[in-house]
């Protein structure tokens, strides 16, 4: 049996398209959340430092440069304070 109307919040194709959306697109809400998301992760495994390294020593990714990374940041954490 075919509708007569569509459903009360239902738009037609043309309808969501001329409103500047497609019926496929992405909220903006859930960009932000996962950009919020991927950049905390980038945090905890420290790929940012690794950027932030990279860029403050005006270097290149490469295996020698990460080996420098991984020595400076056992150094920072070895003179961390340890706690009881």
């Amino acid at each position: 049996m075919k509708r007569s109307r569509p459903w009360p919040n239902e738009r037609s194709t043309a309808e969501s398209c001329s409103a500047g959306r497609t019926p496929a697109s992405i909220p903006t809400w859930f960009v932000g959340a996962m950009a919020l998301l991927f950049s905390a992760l980038r945090e905890i495994f420290d790929e940012s430092a690794y950027s932030r390294f990279l860029a403050r020593h005006e270097m290149r990714s490469c295996p020698d440069a990460y080996a420098v990374f991984l020595r400076e940041q056992e150094n920072l954490k070895a003179r961390r304070a340890k706690c009881c």
